[in-house]
């Protein structure tokens, strides 16, 4: 309402300048239960997000393997069954852990990783992997919108198409 005052009152001789404070009262006064375009809307309360629900593994949910190892690492990789793999029964979710020549580091390791894949599961893009996750597409969207406006900003002129050709 403010720029429809402002044109009307640039518009006005200084002899009607009593209308400035006139028109805004009578706007105000017909014009109430019509919304105004100006006015800001007001801002929408969020309800709070849920808690991620924390995940417990219990000891007869989970089957426990020790297989013998492959890949790099020697011999002694190959011969020992320092691998670890856990199931999750009620899930069917599996993990396989062979980071290190060591049984009880590779369970500690795997369990770890068999948590966060149940968080994921049961959390989705408010657990820590899910939002480790949204950070690194964030981030690569922002990379691939800085190389679109940096290599294909437009097209070149045509001059330079046609001194290019020459």
């Amino acid at each position: 309402m403010s720029f429809v005052i402002a044109a009307v009152s640039r518009a006005l001789s200084p002899q009607l300048a009593f209308l400035r404070t006139a028109i805004p009262l009578a706007l105000n006064r017909y014009t109430t239960d019509i919304p105004d375009i100006e006015r800001p809307a007001p801002p929408i309360k969020r309800q709070p997000s849920q808690p991620p629900t924390p995940i417990i593994l219990e000891e007869q949910d989970i089957e426990e393997k020790h297989i013998r190892g492959w890949g790099n690492g020697g011999q002694k990789l190959n011969k020992t069954s320092s691998c670890v793999q856990l199931l999750h029964r009620p899930t069917g979710t599996m993990v396989t852990c062979q980071d290190t020549r060591y049984l009880q580091q590779n369970r500690k390791i795997a369990l770890k990783r068999l948590k966060d894949k149940l968080d994921l599961l049961a959390n989705g893009s408010s657990s820590k992997t899910g939002k480790k996750i949204a950070k690194l597409q964030a981030r690569k969207h922002k990379q691939r919108q800085r190389a679109k406006k940096k290599y294909h900003s437009g097209d070149p002129p045509s001059e330079q198409i046609e001194e290019a050709a020459i």
